[in-house]
């Protein structure tokens, strides 16, 4: 579990952290910034079914407010995480 990020709006945000199916490799994590509505996927070529997959998610949040981040892993037999990772971000104005 991540605990709840703070961020500045208009600044670069990096959340880091890492999945393991712990029996088929990782062939892709995804990332939603809309509850879940659209995914964007970034491919995990390298990954081995015996070994975590480090993952960074940079962006800037435009405005001021609450942020849900949601994260989930995509098996090479084409399964997602049944839940998905939720990171809290907590942007405040930007000076």
């Amino acid at each position: 579990m991540i605990g709840t990020l703070v961020g500045t709006a208009g600044r670069a945000l990096t959340v880091e952290g890492y999945a393991q199916d712990f029996d088929t490799p990782i062939k892709a994590v995804q990332f939603s910034c809309d509850h879940g509505g659209t995914w964007a996927s970034y491919p995990t070529p390298q990954a081995k079914a015996d070994r975590n997959v480090n993952w960074s998610f940079s962006f800037t949040p435009p405005h001021a407010g609450h942020y849900d981040l949601l994260v989930r892993a995509v098996c090479k037999d084409g399964k997602t995480t049944p839940e998905p990772a939720r990171v809290a971000i907590d942007v405040r104005e930007g000076s």
